[in-house]
């Protein structure tokens, strides 16, 4: 997958406010000829290799539909402000890397070839439309960021715990580097919205209300990357919106964040009778 990333101009790199970038690379954490040695596979525990792999033929490729969002919103970058056009580079750039190590787990836990996520990444109907809502304006999308990359902090950190934690140390540090990054990425929107945008923070509340309403109603992924979640409901406890959004209005001092025992529920809960949260 090519980026039409511009990172590579140096103006890029200037910006107002202090972004934040947590720097790994996939090459040195997960080889591209990587194999998981078998006694891991035969060690997990029943249904999780199998799980695993239907996750991971979901998360590979939505993660790669950053590239779709990233070129609808570069195409509008005249209304953009040039400190969200620096965090939007940086964030494609991460992106694409967690793409990238998602094939390699994807191919090492599947057997899946790269050709063969390519073709199927190319087959993807990418559709915007439904939620144009959320790309009204510079402000509607940071505060769907904030939603959107914390409800992955926790997606990760409960996938880690359920399948990535039997396959090795190299996997396991490929969950920790997804959870690290989507946490920055959650910063680096707070910080937008704080510097930019702060005659606007009495709308976040109920932004946040339309949010959860439109991937109620919508029922389903558009694979633009936005609302990916809607697509796995069944394996979060039933307030995740609910304590996800109180995790946003916190980090823009709207509101106070749930406690301790409430945040561990977001990837610990689990249905009744099951080890771990089954794929559908």
């Amino acid at each position: 997958m090519m980026a039409s990333s511009i990172a590579t101009q140096n103006w890029q790199q200037i910006s107002s406010i202090r972004l934040q970038q947590h720097q790994w690379q996939s090459s040195e954490v997960l080889p591209l000829d990587h194999q998981i040695p078998p006694q891991h596979l035969i060690n997990a525990p029943t249904g999780v290799v199998e799980n695993f792999g239907l996750l991971l033929s979901r998360d590979v490729y939505s993660e790669g539909d950053s590239q779709i969002l990233y070129d609808h919103l570069l195409s509008r970058r005249d209304e953009l402000n040039h400190d969200f056009l620096v965090m939007l580079d940086l964030w494609l750039e991460d992106e694409l890397k967690h793409y990238e190590a998602l094939r390699r787990t994807y191919r090492c836990l599947s057997g899946v070839s790269y050709g063969e996520m390519d073709r199927s990444f190319q087959q993807r109907v990418h559709n915007l439309e439904p939620i144009g809502m959320l790309l009204q304006d510079e402000f509607t999308i940071l505060v769907t960021l904030m939603f959107d990359e914390i409800g992955s902090v926790y997606s990760y950190r409960r996938d880690l715990a359920e399948y990535y934690c039997y396959f090795g140390t190299e996997i396991r540090q490929v969950a920790h580097h997804l959870v690290k990054d989507e946490g920055t990425h959650f910063g680096n929107a707070a910080e937008l919205l704080l510097w930019h945008h702060p005659h606007r923070l009495r709308e976040v509340p109920a932004l946040l209300g339309e949010i959860v309403a439109l991937e109620r109603r919508l029922g389903k992924y558009y694979q633009v990357f936005f609302l990916d979640h809607a697509q796995e409901q069944h394996r979060f406890p039933p307030d995740f919106n609910q304590l996800i959004s109180q995790v946003v209005l916190a980090r823009l001092d709207l509101g106070r964040s749930p406690n301790s025992s409430a945040l561990r529920q977001l990837w610990q809960w689990k249905p009744a009778g099951q080890n771990f949260t089954p794929f559908s």
